[in-house]
């Protein structure tokens, strides 16, 4: 029988899907790249570790110029520049912040880090921001603190001293202590060398420096263990170490250089010091000791003992009548050149004033005396002045030897009378 064909059955009723594991998931990764992104924007780097230490996540792609997904597994330590285990050993604590540390970079150079850390686990979870740039300022104000107070402690030590050359002294002798060198010393550009002007302790190597014409006070292309800082044309600070010790750097040049110029005026206020105290004990006429000179160093000098001669220059007078005063003042020059000529390192020679001079022979004998002695007043032409005659230049003298504990005076007044006697004795007179 026709008929409209069977219907064919309806399609089964979709039933919605329910919620499990594919779902959770994403919605979980989701989360942590909403966390990963949002802790980003204040922090340069997101890590995981596990209870062994090793890296379980990190964030960003790229740390410290290490690729990220390299570092996974990695034990996290390998990335700390320090020594010890440093933030990523596993500590019993509940959180830390402001943690510092240094890590390796990939090119080889070393980033700072500020850390906070929570223990997740038996590992950590932390997050950190670079600092680098704030710790290197921070480097540089401290160093110049540094150099500022050595500087200043050491400017304070020179001027609590006496005098210029005690503060110079000193200040060189307290430089090693401060730049933690061999030692110190202030040297002079002289011609093709180095002169050394000043030092405390240990010679300066002036064999390994380069010359003044080539190396120029103040340059910094000295070798790495000796450093160099002058003023133009004037004195040179050095200060050297030991090759097996570490080498200078900025920080201990700029010292240097720092302290160059006060030393230098040390020095100069030192030089000054000197020839007004040489102008005070000195006869300008024949560069001798005058009497105060020679009375102040002979007080010294008296206790190890020696023989004073005295001497009195024979027919000054009569020199100058016939010459004028010009032949006379080269006379007195002449005898002090013959006192100089006979005089050894810890003898003094002087002008007391007038035609009369003193030698103290220091721990000569009366032999030793006489025998040096022979030929200083022995009559002989005056330089410059032959008109003057073959015998112009001559000379009266006495010895008498130092007694213990006998006063600088009692002994002039001996030496005096011992000349006076001789004197007398050639039939002269005291002109």
């Amino acid at each position: 029988m026709d008929g409209p064909p069977p219907l064919s059955p309806p399609p089964p009723k979709l039933q919605p899907r329910s919620a499990g594991p594919e779902p959770l998931a994403a919605a979980l990764i989701d989360s942590r790249a909403r966390w990963r992104d949002f802790a980003l924007l204040s922090a340069d780097l997101l890590f995981e570790t596990d209870a062994e230490g090793h890296f379980t996540f990190l964030a960003p792609e790229t740390v410290l110029g290490h690729p990220a997904e390299a570092l996974i597994g990695a034990p996290a330590v390998t990335l700390f520049a320090g020594p010890g285990p440093g933030v990523f050993g596993i500590g019993a604590f509940r959180r830390q912040r402001m943690t510092k540390a240094w890590l390796d970079c990939a090119d080889g150079s070393k980033a700072c880090l500020e850390f906070t850390l929570l223990r997740h686990g038996d590992g950590l979870r932390g997050s950190a921001r670079d600092i680098t740039a704030a710790e290197r300022r921070g480097e540089v104000v401290a160093r110049a603190l540094r150099r500022a107070n050595a500087l200043g402690r050491l400017l304070r030590l020179g001027q609590r001293q006496g005098s210029a050359e005690a503060g110079l002294t000193a200040m060189l002798a307290a430089l090693p202590a401060a730049l933690s060198c061999q030692g110190a010393a202030l040297l002079l550009p002289e011609g093709a060398a180095w002169r050394v002007a000043h030092y405390v302790k240990d010679q300066p190597p002036l064999h390994l420096l380069p010359p003044p014409l080539i190396q120029a006070p103040g340059s910094q292309a000295a070798p790495s263990h000796h450093a160099m800082a002058g003023t133009e044309g004037g004195p040179c600070l050095l200060a050297w170490r030991e090759p097996q010790d570490p080498p200078f750097d900025s920080d201990d040049r700029e010292l240097l250089a720092a302290l160059a110029l006060p030393m230098a005026a040390l020095r100069g206020e030192m030089q000054r010091q000197k020839a007004l105290t040489a102008a005070a004990d000195g006869d300008p006429l024949t560069g001798l000791l005058n009497r105060r000179g020679f009375t102040a160093a002979l007080e010294e000098q008296l206790p190890g003992g020696g023989a004073l001669v005295f001497l009195d220059l024979d027919g000054l007078k009569p020199l100058n009548d016939r010459l004028g005063h010009e032949a006379g003042d080269s006379a007195l020059r002449a005898m002090g050149a013959r006192l100089r000529a006979a005089a050894a390192r810890e003898d003094l020679a002087a002008r007391l004033g007038g035609d009369e001079f003193c030698l103290w022979l220091h721990g000569a004998s009366q032999l030793e005396a006489e025998c040096r002695m022979v030929g200083i007043g022995a009559p002989g032409p005056l330089p410059d002045w032959p008109e003057a005659g073959p015998a112009a230049l001559r000379a009266s003298l006495g010895i008498a030897m130092a007694q213990p504990g006998e006063p600088v005076a009692d002994l002039l007044a001996r030496a005096d009378a011992a000349m006076y006697a001789a004197k007398r004795a050639s039939g002269d007179r005291r002109k």
